[in-house]
Order: C-alpha cells, then sequence, then structure tokens
C-alpha cells in the first residue's frame, strides 16, 4: 500500500496487518463475490473506490471500517476508522491535506450561478457536496488549519448558495464553523440567509385557519425546531448581543402559534389532539417560549 500510493508514508503506522471481514446474511450474490474477487486481486496495485449514495454494508463488501473519505467518493484502505453508530452516514476517514487539494481544483462549472435553473436534482447533489465539504470543514478546525478551513466554508457557500440548494438543515455546520474559526460576520450572514427561510414559512403558516395549520402541524412543528436548532447555535457560540435579538425575534414567531397550547383557546386544542395524536405536553414543549 505504502509502493502504490494507497497510504501516504505519514500514516504507514496506521496500517493494519490484515483485515477480517464478517459476512452478514445467509447467501452470496455474484455481483459481491465478483467484488470480493477484485480485492483478492488486486494486491492494492490500484486504488478500489466506492461511489456514495449507498449505506449496506453489503455495499462495502463489509469494510465499512476502512474506508478514506477522498472528495465524493471513497478510497479502501488498509486503516481501521470504525464508524460512528451515533451518525452512520459519516464514514471513513478524512485525509485533509489530499482531500483540500481536490476540492480546491473542482470545476464547479455554473453552480451558485444566476445563469442556470437550480432544479431539484441539482439541489439533491448538494447534500453531497454540502456534507462532505462539511466533514472537511470539521477535520480541517480539528487539526489548526483555520485558512483552508475558512477557504472550504466560503466555496461552499460560494458555489451552493442558500437561496439556490434549499436543505437548510445542511448549512448548520458553516455557521459554526464560521464560528469555530472566529468569522463573526460570516456566521452571521449564513444564519440570516437561513433564518430568513423559516421565518418566511411560519409567517405562510400563520396566515392559514387554525383548521389548517392543525392539518399541517408536522410541517409547522418541523420548522420551529429547524429554526430553534439555530438560535441554539447562537447561543453556544456565546455571541450574546445577537443571540439575545434573535431569540427575541424567535420567540415572536413563536408566539404565532401560541394558541396550540393557551388554555383559553379550548376549540384549537382538543383539534390538535384529536387530529394529530400530539399530547399536551409534547405541543408545551416544542411551541414553549425558549428562555
Amino acid at each position: 500500500v505504502l509502493k502504490y500510493g494507497i497510504v501516504k508514508d505519514k500514516d504507514a503506522d496506521k496500517i493494519e496487518p490484515y483485515i477480517d471481514i464478517t459476512i452478514s446474511g445467509s447467501a452470496l450474490y455474484k455481483n459481491r463475490l465478483l467484488m470480493l474477487d477484485i480485492i483478492a486481486n488486486n494486491d492494492w496495485k490500484r486504488p478500489i473506490y466506492f461511489t456514495g449514495g449507498a449505506f449496506s454494508d453489503d455495499d462495502y463488501i463489509w469494510m465499512k471500517d476502512y474506508l478514506q473519505l477522498d472528495g465524493l467518493c471513497y478510497k479502501l484502505v488498509p486503516i481501521k476508522t470504525e464508524v460512528n453508530r451515533a451518525n452512520p452516514f459519516d464514514m471513513g476517514r478524512v485525509d485533509s491535506e489530499l482531500m483540500y487539494d481536490k476540492v480546491m481544483s473542482w470545476d464547479w462549472g455554473n453552480s451558485g450561478s444566476d445563469k442556470i435553473y437550480h432544479d431539484v436534482e441539482t439541489r439533491k447533489n448538494g447534500i453531497t457536496y454540502r456534507g462532505n465539504l462539511a466533514r472537511l470543514l470539521e477535520q480541517l478546525i480539528n487539526e489548526d488549519k483555520l485558512d483552508k478551513a475558512e477557504n472550504i466554508a466560503d466555496l461552499a457557500m460560494e458555489k451552493m448558495p442558500v437561496d439556490k440548494f434549499g436543505f437548510y438543515t445542511l448549512l448548520e455546520p458553516y455557521i459554526s464553523g464560521y464560528y469555530e474559526i472566529d468569522k463573526t460576520d460570516k456566521a452571521r450572514k449564513v444564519y440570516i440567509d437561513v433564518s430568513r427561510k423559516y421565518q418566511e414559512n411560519l409567517t405562510y403558516w400563520s396566515g392559514l385557519t387554525i383548521e389548517n395549520q392543525t392539518r399541517y402541524l408536522d410541517e409547522i412543528v418541523t420548522d420551529i425546531e429547524r429554526y430553534r436548532s439555530l438560535v441554539d447555535i447562537l447561543v453556544i457560540y456565546n455571541d450574546k448581543d445577537f443571540a439575545m435579538k434573535e431569540t427575541e425575534k424567535f420567540n415572536n414567531y413563536l408566539k404565532r402559534f401560541k394558541h396550540f397550547t393557551n388554555e383559553d383557546e379550548e376549540e384549537a386544542k382538543p383539534a390538535v389532539r384529536e387530529e394529530r395524536d400530539f399530547p399536551k405536553d409534547t405541543i408545551d414543549k416544542i411551541l414553549g417560549i425558549q428562555d
């Protein structure tokens, strides 16, 4: 693996002497036998890559603990990196130097440009890009490579802007990342852009009748919780004045839905509990005013 560059010399001490795999299931299909045969005969002379998008153990021929994220795909390496069972989608190790060079050389075409329409599939593809770049950002911060971390965050915001790509929960790591590298203004800008989307949604929901709000309570609660998680980031990073202002703003949006928990509004509450089966303590917890 060192001879053919599968693993860099600096990681030589991490190389495992052998890899044991535990094959699950009661049968081996031809496609998995073919994959195992390729591994058996390759002898590490050429890199073996897996594309993302699949997460079952057999898709990675039972070697999920031996992956390295190289941009958008995973390379098989004899270095053990156990999958975090609490977050199984973050597979593999990250060689920040290698991945940074790859990412910074990507040709993004018109991504993020006003010249094209960012259709549904384009926005979906952004999930992988944002997620993988967020992992690289985190690794660079952990290695105290703050200038490179800022470059990655800036690149993601430039090529996959909030308005064009949606999927706003994927932007939380970038807000946190900017705070981690003391780029408060950039963190606030991303926060404002994302929080505005939830504010627009909640403004729309609040304009519906109580009956329709009850019908869409799942969506309303989801937007509230995601908005709340953004405010929590400001509190976690102790951005006091900005957090106080944004918390007050968040609370004002919550008040638009207090009829679901206010004892004086007796007509709305039974409808919520009967139609959506939300117990009172759950609604109180979700829609309660933030301290």
